[in-house]
């Protein structure tokens, strides 16, 4: 009889492993841009909530399913004057994924930078010599709170002219480079005869090393990231001082830039080499269109330009030329793309240990 017992036992845990397996296969295989199937999966019973919400889990949901998605970008309001007051500065996210949570706005911060699901934030100064920054990781906590780190930041002997940051992920460590004038020696100065300052635009990471655009836009500042060497790149001349925005290839090694041209044309560059030229590459007609206001922002590792018109938001892949709305409304500068991929991590699950049948 104990025999017969044990046998039972070990056929029904070999059943269950089984189901286990199948169930974590079929669930690896959800579109990342639809988390929210992943989060129905969660809800079913605690076994499938902890599958779900497993590092394991995540780590091999990440590698199956290649680049992570474009879930949304953040805007940065344009201050307003209200009465004799201007308001403050503020920055929201604008979902792509429709099954993507919500995200309240962060008032009082202005967005820099992100990448790996994290996102750097700039305070609205409180002194004009006073630099804030914190990190913040929107989908760690539950419903969209996220979780805040204040950053350290140098207190300026006079305010900057000019000022721009970025944010470097490695697998257990985040951290921030900043290029400005300071009286501390951790922060990168500009070349002497640059005769330029940086741009509020998004800085790039192609290869080792950080790009940002110069306000004159016809020059780059480099900064290698292993030599802490800084260095200018010039662009190829154009008609007139149009707004560009700086791209990288699918691997990020290599630098780009894309920039409206002759019109409609948003026209793509690529750098031959280090530092040796440019090349044109792809031409985009954009004239089906409204107006184009402005380029906007880039998904690094997607391939994907945003464009401002008077009609929203378009994002133009720069490999096939598709061009879809994904936002309404002008008012907005220097939009960041939120690039993450958004799998469940729920601290409670459901009271059931096997799914039910109308789940």
């Amino acid at each position: 009889m104990m025999g017969f017992l044990c046998n039972d036992l070990s056929l029904h845990t070999s059943a269950r492993f089984v189901r286990t397996v199948v169930v974590e296969e079929i669930l690896l295989r959800t579109p990342p841009d639809d988390p929210a199937r992943l989060l129905c999966a969660a809800l079913v019973c605690n076994p499938w909530c902890r599958l779900v919400s497993a590092r394991p889990f995540r780590r091999r949901f990440r590698d199956r399913a290649g680049p992570a998605p474009m879930l949304g970008f953040l805007c940065n309001d344009v201050p307003r004057l209200v009465g004799t007051r201007a308001e403050a500065l503020s920055t929201r996210f604008v979902r792509t994924a429709p099954s993507c949570p919500p995200l309240a706005a962060r008032r009082g911060w202005h967005a820099l930078d992100a990448r790996a699901g994290r996102v750097l934030l700039q305070r609205a100064a409180e002194a004009p010599a006073t630099v804030r920054l914190a990190v913040w990781d929107p989908y760690s906590a539950p419903a969209g709170a996220g979780h805040h780190l204040d950053l350290p930041g140098p207190v300026l002997p006079r305010p900057p002219r000019s000022w721009n940051a970025a944010l470097l992920c490695s697998a257990t460590t985040t951290t921030t480079t900043t290029t400005g004038p300071s009286a501390s020696s951790s922060w990168a100065r500009m070349p002497r005869g640059s005769g330029d300052h940086v741009d509020a635009a998004r800085g790039a990471l192609a290869g080792n090393a950080l790009h940002f655009v110069l306000q004159r836009r016809f020059r780059v500042l480099r900064y290698d990231l292993g030599t802490r060497h800084m260095s200018v790149l010039h662009l190829p001349p154009a008609s007139h001082n149009q707004r560009i925005v700086l791209t990288t290839t699918e691997d990020g090694g290599r630098l780009g830039f894309a920039r409206m041209e002759e019109g409609y044309r948003l026209c793509l560059w690529d750098m031959v080499g280090t530092t040796t030229g440019w090349t044109k590459g792809r031409v985009i007609e954009l004239k089906a269109l409204l107006p184009v206001i402005d380029l906007l922002g880039f998904a690094h590792g997607l391939g994907v330009i945003l464009v401002g018109t008077v009609d929203g938001f378009f994002s133009v892949d720069q490999q096939t030329g598709r061009i879809n709305k994904v936002g309404d409304g002008p008012g907005f500068y220097n939009l960041v793309p939120y690039v993450s991929f958004c799998t469940p991590a729920l601290e409670r699950a459901s009271k059931n240990e096997e799914p039910t049948t109308n789940a």
